[in-house]
């Protein structure tokens, strides 16, 4: 299988020849349960291919938009990049406003990133130099925390579509080299679909999006855009298990004073009865309510004019309040509630003391009985919905801010949120579905296995995590600390392995593509964490892999990840069987390969889930079976008898979603 690379400044593609070793067993690995619990499944992935030619086959109407797309294939004209700058302007002015926010930190951004080099450049008659702008780009491309907000990435990638095509005009040779990678893209899509290879997967993602810089073959990527664009996470929670969180009983006291068809009401009314949750049936979103059942028994005395009315009321109700969920937001309805209530006359008396006038009031009193059972009912309901919304609304209100400010922001300023994110609910489930591709890369190419049963299951393809991971880490530079205050943030607390072993920190600088990456397949997985470029002290090594494998067995009663080995290290495309490493390499390897054989330790049980707060009522969690096949990992969770015993695992830890937190301000300072 050969490699097409491409880069910033040159329209050439350069054929690598990559390295794959046998077909090997993808083994499901991680820094711990409680990192898969927490969501940062370090799972991972090993380089899966055969040696042996593909043949490149029809898929799905792909190879005739590729022929089709050959035969439109024109070199780059002074159109095409008159078009990729204003892009680039409108992008910039996108930008201007964003740093406006602060301006502070917006001019200093805008001094290291040379923005009003930029712009003189952009303003010039003649062809800007393009020498400048690759020297912009670099900055925005060096990997600081922070340029991987949405509004620096958009800038970037608009500045690189810029130049190459600047670089590419009247290519005479370009339709050809366009061809070659078009011609190429079959054999890849053949190759990955039966290896669930993330090597192939990054291979077409970079075909892609070079037609894309280009502006050609735009059949040929809504294609596979539409090919490898189903959901690639399904989340679905047992409308059981959200009960359970949320039932308890009711039984509360409280003072009754009314006015009731000019009657004054006084006594004191005494609500039992049953909170839980219950899901509603929407297709478009979540709908959860959160519903009172019971009765309100009430012993009052009105007083109007001379007359003195004993009475008792019993009054069921069911009161709702109900909570939609999208991926826009939360939305919290009023509460609602329905209530009859049905009283007893004990007793009239007037203070008179007429036996007329007595048999006056009786009289009336049971007259207006009905109408007055009626407006007691309003008042009863009237007076539920003020507790329940004056209980619920704080909490509610937070999970409403949560969501907005902890998760949405977050993700939307970092171009992380996924392309589709879905919530529905029936009686029986709660939901969820969403697709994460990013720019050109692949998602699922078909709808996902069974549902397993359990409580929580959860369908992860390997595109999702690794879709994921390259919007997030791809190109950036990361030093160790800032990796352990992500962690604890996240976490709670910093698992043991990953503690600062000595005083000299280290940094690792991730590639562009392909950051950490994961694979699930035939039962196993492996986990690949890829350097560009590694510091420790002032020492600085190139590039390194460093591959860990598992696979699962079960073993008293509990899943167990089993290693395979020891984690490997190697540069990129080294093949063990023909290089040879250098005495750096040797030294930069012996670190990666003690260090990740602590945070990937040999065997990790994953142990039963004591959960915490209000979810502790619903009992621990614990792994109900785990499958991984064709590039899906699919884990269920389910509830186990509280006499059971569940001894808190590291998955007990606090788990923090505030995403917000973790990834820092929306402007850090920028680097000097």
């Amino acid at each position: 299988m050969k490699e097409v690379r491409f880069d910033s400044a040159d329209t050439r593609p350069r054929r690598v020849t990559g390295w794959a070793g046998k077909r090997g067993r993808v083994l499901l690995g991680g820094a711990g349960w409680c990192i898969l619990a927490a969501g940062i499944c370090a799972l991972g992935t090993r380089a899966v291919a055969d040696e042996s030619a593909v043949v490149p086959t029809a898929t799905d109407g792909l190879t005739e938009a590729v022929a089709e797309a050959r035969q439109e294939i024109e070199p780059i004209r002074p159109d095409d990049v008159s078009a990729a700058k204003q892009r680039l302007m409108e992008a910039l002015d996108r930008l201007q406003l964003r740093l406006n926010r602060d301006k502070e930190q917006g001019d200093n951004w805008r001094k290291y990133l040379r923005l009003d080099e930029l712009a003189a450049e952009l303003e010039k008659p003649a062809a800007p130099d393009l020498a400048t702008l690759e020297a912009v780009h670099a900055k925005f491309a060096a990997g600081h925390e922070g340029l991987n907000l949405a509004c620096f990435v958009e800038v970037r990638r608009a500045l690189r579509r810029f130049i190459v095509r600047s670089r590419a005009v009247d290519d005479a040779s370009l339709p050809e080299k366009l061809g070659q990678a078009l011609d190429e893209l079959p054999g890849l899509l053949q190759a990955y679909r039966e290896s669930h290879d993330p090597a192939v997967a990054a291979r077409i993602h970079a075909v892609m999006e070079w037609l894309d810089l280009m502006d050609r073959g735009r059949r040929v990527v809504t294609a596979l855009e539409r090919q490898f664009g189903q959901s690639n996470l399904y989340v679905d929670v047992a409308a059981d298990f959200l009960a359970k969180a949320f039932t308890e009983p009711v039984d509360t006291t409280e003072p009754v004073r009314e006015i009731i068809l000019g009657t004054d009401v006084r006594g004191t009314g005494h609500i039992v009865g049953r909170r839980t949750l219950r899901l509603l049936p929407a297709s478009d979103r979540a709908e959860l309510a959160i519903e009172v059942t019971g009765s309100i028994t009430a012993d009052t005395v009105g007083y109007n004019g001379p007359a003195r009315i004993y009475s008792q009321g019993d009054t069921p109700f069911t009161a709702r309040k109900t909570v939609r969920i999208s991926a826009e937001g939360v939305e919290i309805l009023p509460a609602d509630s329905d209530a009859r209530t049905h009283t007893n006359i004990k007793d009239v008396d007037v203070t008179c003391r007429s036996d007329c006038v007595e048999k006056i009031a009786w009289r009336r009193t049971f007259k207006q009985k009905p109408l007055a059972e009626r407006e007691a009912s309003r008042r009863a309901e009237l007076r539920l919905n003020r507790r329940i919304d004056g209980e619920a609304d704080e909490q509610l209100n937070e999970l409403r801010t949560a969501y907005a400010e902890r998760f949405r922001r977050p993700l939307l300023d970092r171009g992380l949120f996924p392309e589709t994110l879905a919530f529905r609910t029936d009686e029986t489930a709660l939901h969820v579905e969403t697709r994460r591709s990013g720019p050109f890369a692949l998602a699922a190419e078909a709808g996902p296995p069974a549902l397993p049963e359990g409580d929580i299951a959860v369908r992860l393809h390997q595109t999702f995590f690794n879709n994921m991971a390259e919007g997030a880490l791809g190109g950036m530079f990361l030093r160790e600390e800032r990796l352990r205050e992500i962690i604890t943030r996240l976490l709670g607390n910093l698992p043991p392995e990953l503690e600062a072993e000595d005083s000299e920190p280290w940094a690792v600088r991730f590639p562009s593509a392909r950051p950490i990456t994961v694979q699930f397949d035939d039962g196993q997985a492996i986990v690949q964490f890829r350097g560009e470029a590694y510091e420790k002290g002032d020492r600085t090594y190139t590039g390194m892999d460093v591959t860990a494998a598992y696979h699962v067995e079960r073993r008293d009663g509990n899943f167990v990840l089993i290693r395979d080995g020891e984690p490997t290290a190697f540069p990129p495309n080294f093949d063990p069987q023909k290089d040879r490493l250098s005495v750096r390499q040797q030294t930069l390897r012996r670190l990666l390969e003690r260090r990740f054989g602590k945070i990937f330790r040999p065997e990790i049980t994953l142990e039963p889930i004591a959960l915490e707060g209000r979810w502790a009522a619903a009992g621990p969690l614990t792994v109900a079976s785990i499958q991984l096949d064709d590039g899906w990992l699919m884990i269920s969770l389910r509830t186990v008898p509280r006499d059971a015993g569940a001894r808190p695992s590291s998955a007990g830890c606090v788990l923090d979603c505030n995403l917000g937190c973790v990834f820092g301000c929306e402007f850090l300072e920028p680097p000097a």
